[in-house]
């Protein structure tokens, strides 16, 4: 897959209302915003603003009059605000865009700003999350993020679905930082399967610790599982709760945590032999809870 900038080859004003056209044709509401045209066209809207005079310059050159959005001037707080909220429950997010809002509504932007000065404080009125697209990640972030997923669906995560719950990395981190979907797939996967080491496959002690004794840590590796092991148990565990089958991929809402079997507080070590997966019911009826949650 390839991800490349197209131009137009000339940006006299000829050239520039037929690429409006063009985009005008793709776009099926009754009303085109500027939002919507640069979301596909080969040239900024902003280009046409400035070259015909605003964006009702720019369709009425092109004989598309017809199709600004002059009631979006009279839309009031609530209007916007069940329009945001509509549109949300369509999409099945809780977190939207600025621009899937003006695709699926053919709003503009200008009543947005006019009554709430900013998107950030729309979503914040319409009680939704932010889109976390242009939030600064890590590598580790990004494969927390995965391996959320993963558990989530049992399965690889698709490209479109990081861009809604329970994902809080979108996307586009993903291809901005590894090129393409598929090489940010292939370097979660080179990162699970890094060698394990010892603590992987070390058995677990017969007779668990005294209160009394000192834990050696380099013995039982650390409490907190690593990323890599806990992919592993997860995967050996099919994804799904050990006592009871339950799984994210057929019950909304459901959490896995990978668990120690012989709990740290009492000596047991980070080790596959000693983690299992459980469901957050199973797991939070336990009389120790020391495990990591996914």
């Amino acid at each position: 897959m390839r991800f490349e900038i197209e131009h137009l080859d000339s940006y006299d004003d000829v050239s520039l209302l037929n690429e409006l056209r063009r985009v005008a044709g793709l776009i099926h509401t009754p009303k085109l915003t500027i939002g919507q045209f640069t979301a596909l066209a080969k040239v900024h809207g902003s280009t046409l603003q400035k070259r015909f005079g605003g964006w009702k310059g720019a369709l009425e050159a092109a004989g598309l009059g017809d199709r600004f959005d002059d009631a979006s001037l009279s839309k009031n707080r609530d209007d916007i605000l069940r329009a945001i909220k509509a549109t949300a429950e369509k999409l099945q997010k809780n977190v939207l865009t600025r621009q899937e809002f003006q695709a699926h509504t053919g709003m503009t932007d200008g009543p947005v700003r006019r009554l709430f000065g900013s998107w950030k404080a729309a979503l914040v009125a319409a009680e939704l999350g932010q889109s976390s697209l242009g939030k600064r990640y890590t590598d580790e972030d990004c494969f927390e993020n995965m391996l959320s997923l993963w558990t989530h669906y049992g399965r690889p995560p698709q490209h479109d679905e990081m861009n809604r719950a329970p994902s809080v990395v979108g996307s586009k981190a993903y291809i901005l930082r590894w090129g393409t979907w598929r090489k940010a797939l292939s370097a979660f996967v080179a990162r699970v399967n890094d060698p394990l080491a010892s603590s992987a496959t070390a058995p677990v002690p017969s007779v668990p610790m005294q209160k009394t004794e000192v834990p050696v840590p380099d013995s039982r590796g650390t409490r907190e599982i690593p990323l890599a092991l806990r992919y592993f148990i997860l995967k050996r565990d099919n994804f799904r709760c050990v006592l009871d089958g339950r799984s994210p991929a057929t019950e909304r809402g459901l959490v896995l945590h990978v668990d120690h079997i012989v709990p740290w507080a009492k000596g047991g070590p980070t080790v596959a032999s000693n983690l299992r997966t459980l469901c957050s019911h199973c797991n939070l009826g336990k009389g120790v809870t020391l495990e990591t949650e996914i």
